[in-house]
C-alpha cells in the first residue's frame, strides 16, 4: 500500500522545510534526485515514505557501470551495494556488479566492507543511479506506532507513515505551529510532536481528545488539546503555521449525523481564519469532489492511494490563499 506521487510530493516538501529549495532534477520509477541545501541526516530523520537517502553522484545507463565507477570521488574506504527496483534489469548479477565496481575503487580509495568511510550505493531502474549511502528512514519505528499497538485505538485510524507524511506536506518547520482539527486518536499530531512542531490538535468527541492524550504520553510526545467543533476552532486556535488532517468519512466515523460535505465546507472557511496567506493545509478525503470547493484555498495536488474495496484516500495540498 504506497504512492509513489505521494512519496515523491512528501520529498519535495521536506526539501523545502529543511533548506530554502527542493527541485526534482532526476525522476525515474522508484527514484527521485532533489536539487536542496536540505541536511541530508535531517532528511533521513523527518521522512517516512521513501526507504533511502543518499548523496548523488550521477546516472548513466547499464553499460556505463564500469565508466562511472572509474569517476566516482568519495572517501575511502568504500563499500559497494547495488540494488534494483522491482525487475529492473533482472539479467545484471548485482553480486557482480559489487565486485566490479569494488575492484575500479579499489586501487584509488581502498575497499572495506565491514567498516566503510563510504558505502557507494548503485540502483538499477530505468537507469543506473549512483550515490554515497547516507541513511535508511526508520519505517519499523512507525509501525510501532500503529493504532494496534497504542493505548487507545481505532479501526480507521492512519498509519502513522501517512500521518507523518502529512506533517510534512505543511512544510511547517521546527518550533512552529501545526494544528489537526479533527484529531482522533492523535496519529497526526504524535507525528508533528515527533519532528519538533508545536502539536494541537481538536476533536468534537471528549472521548477522541483523552485517547489521543493517551496515546501521545505513551510515546513521550506533547501537545496541546482541545475539545471544539471545528467551526469554532480558530477562535479556540487562532493561528497555526499548518494544518494537517483526516477528516471523518461518516460510515464507522462519526460526523454526528452532518453530511461530510457540508461538514468540509464548515471546515474549510473556518481553518482558512487560522492559516496565514501561503501556508499549507493538508487534508485526506474519500471523495476527491469534496476538495473542489475549498473556499480559501487553492488545490496544489492530490494523490490517491486506494486502501481497500470500500476507501481509497486522496491525500490533497492545498495552499492559502
Amino acid at each position: 500500500m504506497e504512492c509513489e506521487s505521494l512519496a515523491r510530493c512528501e520529498a519535495l516538501s521536506v526539501g523545502r522545510t529543511l533548506g530554502s529549495r527542493a527541485e526534482a532534477v532526476v525522476e525515474d520509477k522508484g527514484i527521485l534526485v532533489i536539487d536542496t541545501d536540505a541536511n541530508a541526516n535531517a532528511f533521513v530523520d523527518r521522512m517516512a515514505l521513501c526507504h533511502a537517502v543518499s548523496e548523488y553522484i550521477c546516472s548513466g545507463g547499464p553499460e556505463d557501470v564500469e565508466a562511472i565507477s572509474s569517476s566516482v570521488a568519495v572517501p575511502g574506504p568504500v563499500r559497494v551495494h547495488s540494488t534494483r527496483i522491482g525487475t529492473s534489469h533482472e539479467c545484471v548479477d548485482l553480486a557482480r556488479v559489487n565486485q566490479s565496481v569494488g575492484a575500479v575503487l579499489e586501487p584509488a580509495v581502498g575497499v572495506d566492507i565491514h567498516n566503510p568511510s563510504s558505502e557507494v550505493r548503485i540502483v538499477f531502474s530505468d537507469k543506473v543511479h549512483f550515490g554515497r549511502f547516507v541513511g535508511s528512514v526508520d519505517r519499523a519505528s512507525y509501525e510501532r506506532r500503529k493504532t494496534k499497538n497504542m493505548p487507545f485505538n481505532h479501526p480507521i485510524s492512519l498509519h502513522p507513515k501517512f500521518a507523518r507524511c502529512m506533517v510534512n506536506l505543511t512544510e511547517v518547520r521546527l518550533g512552529q505551529r501545526m494544528l489537526d482539527p479533527f484529531c482522533g486518536t492523535g496519529a497526526i499530531v504524535t507525528e508533528a510532536a515527533l519532528v519538533g512542531a508545536e502539536a494541537i490538535g481538536s476533536d468534537v468527541s471528549e472521548r477522541m481528545i483523552e485517547g489521543t492524550r493517551a496515546n501521545m504520553a505513551s510515546v513521550g510526545a506533547e501537545g496541546r488539546l482541545h475539545v471544539c467543533d471545528v467551526g469554532s476552532v480558530s477562535a479556540v486556535v487562532q493561528h497555526a503555521d499548518g494544518i494537517a488532517t483526516d477528516p471523518p468519512y461518516g460510515r464507522s466515523s462519526s460526523t454526528n449525523g452532518e453530511p461530510v460535505s457540508d461538514l468540509l465546507c464548515r471546515a474549510f472557511g473556518s481553518l482558512s481564519e487560522i492559516l496565514d496567506k501561503g501556508s499549507k493545509l493538508a487534508m485526506v478525503v474519500h471523495d476527491p469532489s469534496l476538495a473542489d470547493n475549498a473556499e480559501g484555498f487553492k488545490l496544489l495536488g492530490s494523490h490517491e492511494l486506494w486502501v481497500h474495496r470500500s476507501l481509497t484516500r486522496h491525500f490533497c495540498v492545498f495552499e492559502r490563499l
